[in-house]
């Protein structure tokens, strides 16, 4: 099926930039080097009936978000008409879609908030019993037209909304259902990720417009700012935008929010510094990961058990995808490695659930669940060996 990835995003302004298995295995690997003793497991794939009721577009926003049921939550981008045309300086739409473990399909929709005019999602976070959306909007709806320089030359057309835009937080149900909309006050950071604790309390990460530094902050369950929280000056960059370690100039570093138990883990993709676990008391635990020296962290898949983190090595061929590696959150330490089968892309992994890797075919208007099963890579080999003999 033909599909197509938008990397883990940060839309700035009007510009679309691009843990399950049993803990066996070696024991802890040095800091700074990956033990070759590190055991390595080989997931191959089944595919699964399409989901019924669900329509996908062919590019997705990464990363996927999962619940401990296995429930997958992947964003498709509604992409433009005519192969090739430019596209105008907006974020595309996005539209969320979870698929249950059953092959349910549910879809979230902005559109049926009445008196909300949506410009576009900043963030979503998935718990256990709800869905949140951060998003970019006014209560009122003032088109107003505005020209655009086309790429090649000439120039386009696009219709936006003059209105005045807030930040709000839309809340639904985990069956689809739209539950309410809390205004954000006005508060000393750029929210560009939130999360919700289950007691309902927001967690906030953002920058300073002053000086567009790192703030991390949370939030009362009305939206209001409840305490801002101390980030060590070493766990986070001096600054969110451009100067930030893996960001290109004018670009700002990249998050992810992955719920671990009662905490939120921050991965600050691509860079070097390490993931932070903020615990619903406003603890915060760094964990420094075990990887070889240089390396970065692309993302972490959601599981249910351990942390698995999709990691780039150093000096590796930029087309490189990454491998994944599952580590224990205590320590850090190195437990496993893990090669895909069917040329997938770690990117491609939604979640671990139940020791199975779970992923998504999409394209041709269908979404087809795939079930990863895991088997130790000698295993394989053997297996492999006695087919062929």
């Amino acid at each position: 099926m033909h599909k197509s990835v938008l990397a883990l995003t940060v839309l700035l302004g009007a510009v679309l930039s691009l843990r399950a298995g049993a803990q066996t295995g070696s024991e802890a690997v040095a800091a700074g080097s990956v033990s070759a003793e590190v055991p390595v497991y080989r997931v191959s794939f089944e595919r699964r009936e399409a989901v019924q009721g669900i329509s996908a577009s062919s590019a997705i926003k990464l990363p996927f978000e999962c619940t401990t049921d296995g429930t997958v939550f992947v964003s498709f981008v509604t992409v433009a008409a005519g192969v090739g045309l430019p596209a105008p300086p907006a974020p595309p739409p996005v539209r969320l879609v979870s698929v249950s473990p059953a092959g349910k399909g549910q879809t979230f929709e902005l559109g049926q908030i009445s008196d909300l005019y949506v410009s576009r999602e900043v963030d979503h976070y998935v718990s256990e019993s709800e869905v949140i959306f951060l998003v970019s909007a006014a209560r009122e709806y003032r088109p107003e037209k505005r020209s655009y320089a086309m790429k090649g030359g000439g120039r386009g057309e696009l219709t936006i909304n003059a209105a005045e835009q807030h930040r709000y937080i839309l809340i639904f149900s985990r069956d689809g259902t739209y539950r309410r909309t809390i205004e954000i006050e006005d508060l000393p950071l750029r929210i560009q990720n939130l999360g919700v604790f289950p007691s309902g309390v927001f967690l906030a990460y953002g920058y300073d417009p002053k000086d567009e530094s790192p703030k991390l902050a949370m939030l009362k369950e009305d939206g209001t700012l409840l305490r801002p929280l101390q980030i060590q000056e070493a766990e986070v960059p001096e600054s969110m935008i451009g100067k930030a370690a893996g960001a290109p100039p004018g670009v700002m570093a990249r998050a992810q929010f992955v719920p671990e138990d009662r905490s939120i883990i921050i991965v600050q993709s691509e860079s070097t510094f390490p993931l932070l676990e903020v615990s619903e008391g406003g603890t915060i635990r760094a964990i420094h990961p075990k990887l070889p020296k240089d390396s970065r962290i692309k993302a972490l898949i959601p599981s249910d058990r351990n942390l698995y983190a999709i990691v780039g090595q150093p000096r590796a061929d930029p087309a490189s995808q990454g491998t994944i590696y599952e580590l224990r959150p205590e320590d850090g330490n190195v437990l496993r490695r893990f090669d895909l089968s069917d040329g997938r892309a770690p990117s491609e992994i939604a979640c671990i659930h139940e020791q199975q890797f779970l992923s998504l075919d999409y394209g041709d208007g269908k979404i087809l669940p795939l079930i990863g099963s895991v088997e130790s890579a000698n295993a394989a080999d053997q297996q492999k060996r006695r087919a062929r003999d």
